[in-house]
This record gives C-alpha cells, structure tokens and sequence, in this order.
C-alpha cells in the first residue's frame, strides 16, 4: 500500500483564496451602538439594514474575536504549505465566522453583530463559555427585536464559537428568537479539549493566542484567559467541581426548542464533528435539520450552495415563506468518494434509519474478518513508532455513514496506561491512499475517520448507546502489566464510499496519525514500551461500521 507523499492522490498544492468585497450602497449601517443588558453593561453593535427603513427581521451573532475582524482571522493560516481552507467570497461587512451583511441584507433581513463582554469594544469581564455570556446574548436579541427597524422576529447564525453558542441561547428560551444556525460548532469542551482523555494540549491555547485574547477589551485579562484555554493545567476527570458549569450548560442542550439547521462537518473531527451529531440527536425541537458536509467549514458557509440552504430556512421559519422547506429530509448532505468527489445521501433521522452496524473482527494475516477467529492471536508495536494495521478488501459497493467504534483488548509492557490513536484509511484499486479534506479544510491529506482513547478513561458512561459509546471520565483505571484489557474506542461519525476493489484500513497507533491539524498536538506523553492487541478465541476484538 502506498501511503503518505507515496501516494498519487496526496498534494501539497495550497488552495485557499479570499475575496472581501466593498459594502454595498443600498445598506444602511448603524455602527457602535450601545445594547444594554440587565445588569447595565453596554455591549456594542453594528447594524446592518435595509435602505428602505422599513421593520425587517434580523439575523444576530455575538462574537470574542471583534466584530469589525475578519480577512486578518483567516490569514493566520495562509503560511501553512498546503491548507485547502478553499475559496471564500464576503464583504467588508462581515464579521468572522459570521453572516454577512452583504448577502442577507438585499435578500430581505437586517444583520447584527455584536462583541460580546469583554471583547472588541464592549467593556467588562471576559467570560466565553459561560452561563453569563449567553444570558448576555439572551439580552441582546430581545434588544434587537424591542428596535423600530425590527419586525420583532430574529434569529441567530454563524461557526464555531458563533455556533456554539445558540445553542445555550436557545436552551434559554428567548422570546423573539425565532430560529438558528449553528454551523460546524463545539460544545463539549471537555471531550474536544480532552480526546478520549487524552490532552489536546494545543488547540485551544492557538485558538485563544491567535484569535480571542487579541480581541480582549481590556488586554491585562489576557493572563486570565491564557489558564482557561490551558488544557494540560486543567484537571482530567469530568467529575471534578471545575467543570460543573460546563456540565450544566450541556445539560440545556435538550431544551433547544426553537427550529434549527446545523451545519455538521466530518472534516473536523478533532473539533467540532462529533457535537454536530451528537446535538442533533439531543435537541428537542421538531424542526431540526443536520446537513453533512466535508467541504472547507468556513467556505461552505459562505458559497453560493452554502447560502442557499440558509436562505430557504430562514425564508421559510423567519419569514414564515411557504417555498417547501418542510419537505427538506431531516438530514441530508453529502457522501464522500474522495477529496473532491461526493454523491448525495439523505434520511428522515439520525443515524440513517438505512444504516446496519456491521462486525468486523480482527483476524490474522492484518486481516478484518466478517467472522469470528476461533484460534487466539496478537500483533505487537512499538507505543512510540510503530503501528498495527488490519484491513479489508470489499467485494462490492459500500457506504460508511454514522459512527463506528472499535473494541480491542490490549496489554502493555512498562506502562499503566496508553494513548491510543486510531484511524480508518481508504486505498484505491491499486494501493494508493485516498484522502480527504480534514481539520476545517486545513489538511487536504487527511483519512476517511479518527478516534482517541486513554486507556485509563476507557470506563463507559450509561449514555452509551450500541452505536456510539460515550466515555464517562469520572475515574481512571490503570492497567496492569501484560494483562490483556477490553477497551473501546469511539471513532467519529464519517460519510465516505467505497467501491468494489476498495481497501478499508484501521490503524492502531502509540501517536497522532500524521499529517494533522496545525491547531492540534499531544505534548503530554505517557506511552512506554509494547502495546499487544489481541483478537481471536476469548478476545474478540472488532471494528463496528455503519453500513449503508
């Protein structure tokens, strides 16, 4: 099999363009305008309108990265060699990660981005992530409906962190909110600050150092923002009183009642992919919609496909248009053959009422067997080099879409513990890898899916479910020395084809399956000597995939 730069699919080719164009005359723009939230403080805005003054609805963002920034965002990844973060077209109106004026006002809405506290040129504490901030954001969308220039209906869009946070808006039951737009968005931070346990002891410091404490208001907090975002200081159970806010505010997710379209990315699996599952499933409204994507995550919220689906959303749940929304299936969205090749996929629900969980055992020879191996085996690595790869060759047509997982039994040699990172790969017809636009678009060399465990954390919760477990993070279990140990391994939700002659590979690693993300990295390392996986007789070590 020819992997990595061996491959004729890799590239090392950048692809990544943006294109801010000038304000349009016809908006009217309000600009600094003082919203007042209950307790006094002023937050700042800038309103976007139509020229004609008449009442419209109003698509609002609250952001920590100032609400007049955007090119100068995305060009902190215009240095790395070969980001595929694609073409992105907005005017100079926009907000990062944010609607943009330039494309909703002339189609009937007013836009408003405000900073949130702390940020940009509103004053006060910078708290994101917190049961504060998004009461701040409840208070500034019934601040905008209560305005002359609204027709008292809003709703709310945006990525990332501006995703994240309609979410808990939401669950807050705003009266004038009306619909949302959560696009490619986080909100577990623990499990995404924590893959499988293991420390991503870099993500969030980049996010915090190259966007949100330069956003400060007031740069002395910059200190205070550094210990928040620092991952590798933070505790590691999920049981510890530090996170019981953060355990709190994941608990409102259920009330999220209002209609919602997500934008769910399964480029992104490191950061935002799972949550866009996982809230799709939790949410309680019954006008919810996912739609999958793996295209670029900023770039597919801002082109020409990406805008349409918006716009026939809020037509239909702001405007109240009758254009056939309702008709849209549940989830709907793309399945990857490659790069840059997709079909089409859709369903009433989420996982695909289609898909059938399939067992594939691990076998001799590197193999996955549909059956199970009646003899005991084992293949050993090197934690901190070295690899296991098991493989299959299907005979026919298939899609992988939904969550699949992995159970093995492990033992180690010098260590109580193991990070574990596991991937799926695809190979052509003729060996060559196949690969993928991953991380947000950054890495366009990335595999079919990815999954993490820290062997200590491997204790299931009671919310796992057949089809996705769900570690509990509430205590760590060491491992004793060369005794075999069942272990699960949740591998992120992915919607990739495969066709007849076609290689599925699942690679069992001590390190981060290269190349990665630039805002991921595991500096805490506590892998030591041999990792064994055992399979066949009393160890029945299998790959679960969802078929369809």
């Amino acid at each position: 099999m020819k992997e990595g730069r061996a491959s004729r699919h890799y590239t090392s080719v950048q692809d990544f363009q943006v294109h801010v164009l000038p304000s349009l005359p016809e908006i009217k723009r309000i600009l600094d305008v003082p919203v007042v939230l209950r307790d006094g403080t002023l937050l700042s805005a800038n309103c976007y309108l139509p020229a004609s003054g008449l009442p419209v609805p109003v698509i609002c963002s609250m952001t920590p990265y100032r609400k007049e920034r955007h090119k100068e965002c995305y060009d902190n990844f215009s240095n790395i060699e070969n980001t595929h973060l694609g073409i992105m077209r907005f005017s100079c109106d926009a907000t990062f990660e944010g609607p943009d004026p330039g494309f909703w006002v002339p189609h009937g809405y007013g836009v408003v981005h405000v900073d949130a506290r702390g940020f940009g040129k509103s004053p006060g504490l910078a708290k994101p992530f917190s049961t504060g901030a998004f009461r701040d954001f409840y208070d500034t969308i019934e601040w905008v409906a209560a305005q002359p220039w609204c027709n008292g209906r809003v709703a709310t869009s945006g990525v990332s962190y501006l995703g994240l946070s309609q979410y808990f808006l939401a669950a807050l039951h705003p009266p004038s909110l009306c619909a949302i737009n959560p696009w490619d968005a986080r909100t577990d931070r623990f499990r995404s600050d924590f893959l499988g346990g293991i420390p991503n002891t870099y993500m969030s410091r980049w996010v915090f150092e190259n966007f949100t404490i330069p956003s400060l208001n007031d740069p002395s907090q910059a200190d205070d923002l550094r210990a928040f975002a620092d991952t590798a200081g933070a505790p590691r159970l999920l049981s510890d009183p530090y996170y019981a806010e953060q355990k709190e505010l994941l608990s409102l997710i259920t009330r999220v009642n209002v209609p919602t379209l997500i934008g769910g990315s399964i480029s992104d699996q490191a950061k935002h992919t799972r949550d866009a599952f996982e809230n799709f499933m939790a949410i309680e409204s019954a006008h919810k919609w996912l739609y999958i994507h793996r295209d670029p995550e900023w770039a597919a919220y801002y082109d020409e496909a990406g805008l349409a689906i918006q716009r026939r959303f809020f037509d239909h749940f702001v405007k109240g248009i009758d254009n056939g929304w309702e008709d849209t299936p549940k989830v709907f969205g793309k399945i990857f053959q490659n790069r840059t090749r997709f079909g089409l996929l859709h369903g009433a629900a989420w996982p695909l009422q289609q898909t059938v969980h399939k067992t594939f055992y691990l076998g001799n020879s590197q193999s996955l067997l549909s059956h199970e191996q009646s003899s005991e085996a084992s293949e050993s690595y090197n934690c901190e080099k070295g690899r296991v790869t098991f493989s299959i060759v299907f005979d026919r047509d298939v899609g992988i879409v939904g969550h699949s997982h992995l159970t093995i039994w492990l033992s180690t040699e010098g260590s109580e513990d193991a990070d574990l990172f596991v991937g799926l790969k695809k190979f052509d017809c003729d060996g060559d890898e196949v690969y993928f636009l991953g991380e947000s678009g950054n890495n366009p060399n990335d595999i079919v899916s990815r999954g993490w465990l820290r062997a200590s954390h491997r204790e299931l919760s009671e919310a796992s479910t057949s089809f996705r477990p769900l570690l509990s993070h509430t205590r760590q279990l060491p491992l004793l020395a060369k005794e075999p140990t069942k272990m699960t391994i949740e591998i992120h939700p992915t919607s990739t084809s495969f066709r007849a002659g076609e290689t599925l590979m699942l690679v069992i690693q001590g390190a981060s399956i290269q190349p990665s993300d630039v805002a991921i990295g595991f500096d805490e390392k506590i892998n030591k000597g041999v990792h064994t996986v055992h399979f066949g007789g009393i160890y029945k070590s299998y790959l679960s995939l969802p078929m369809v």
